[in-house]
This record gives structure tokens, sequence and C-alpha cells, in this order.
């Protein structure tokens, strides 16, 4: 048993090593929420990321948020895709709707996929954001998908 504890932690290491093409990107998000966010990596396999949006889905759930997440990346066999994971959590206010000016605060997850092009400073992104929302209008709110166009620098 310990043998195979220490090669999976030999593979995760060795994945999450293998270092990420670019430090930085800043990007636009579009999807059941509209943002921008920066994105910094700290190592070669661990990013922070911060993000702005709103959402737009559904009358009552228009709020403005802030986010940040610490992110995992393991880049896979195919050069440019990665696959990216982590928590987060959520501040804001809602703009409209029933709950307009009530408070948000929630914990998040952030799961995605990624793909660098080669030979150009561009990333298509796609991520799947879930929430346990604390504050006004409680509850887990899973459905909250997003595509990422991203800019390295």
């Amino acid at each position: 048993m310990k043998r195979i504890l220490i090669i999976i932690s030999a593979l995760l290491i060795t994945l999450s090593a293998k270092g990420q093409d670019y430090e930085r990107a800043v990007s636009a998000r579009l999807g059941t929420s509209i943002g921008a966010s920066y994105k910094q990596f700290i190592t070669a396999g661990s990013a922070f990321e911060a993000m702005s949006s709103i959402d737009i889905i559904g009358k009552n759930d228009r709020k403005l948020t802030l986010s940040a997440y610490g992110e995992y990346h393991y880049n896979l066999e195919v050069d440019g895709l990665s696959l990216f994971g982590g928590p987060g959590a959520s501040f804001g206010f809602y703009i409209a709707g029933d709950y307009k000016d009530g408070a948000v605060f929630s914990i998040d997850l952030i799961s995605g996929i990624e793909y660098k092009l080669p030979d150009y400073p561009f990333i298509l992104a796609f991520d799947w954001n879930p929430k346990f929302q604390m504050v006004t209008n409680a509850g887990i709110k899973p459905a909250n998908f997003g595509l990422s166009f991203r800019y390295t620098f």
C-alpha cells in the first residue's frame, strides 16, 4: 500500500512540476456570467486567479462578485493542454431582482481545461465553478460554466 501511495505521489509531483508555457494571463470570461480575470503562477504547477464577474442567468441571480482561487495545474500529454482546479471564495452583492442590495459570500470550487496555442500568447479555457453560497439566497449554486479567452504575458 505504501508503494502505491509513493508512486501516485511521484506521478502527481511529476505532472505538476512539468511547468506551464506562461507566467501570467488576463482573460475575458463568457458563460453564465460575464467577467474578467488575472492569473499568476506561483510555482510551475500552482497559480492564483482573481476574477470579477456579473452573473446574468435568472432575474434573481444578477450579482456582481469578486472571486479568488488557488489553482493546481496538471499538464496532459498534448502540448499546451492542461487540467486545472482548486478552492476559492467569492464576495459581492446582488444588483437586480428580489435580493437587490443583498450581500453574497460563497465558498467556491473551480475546475477546467485549458489549451495554450503554440507560438501565440493566447489560451482557450473552459471551466465549471460551483459555489456554496452562505449569505442571501443561500444554497448550492452548481450552474456556473464559462469559456475564457486568455492573453499571456
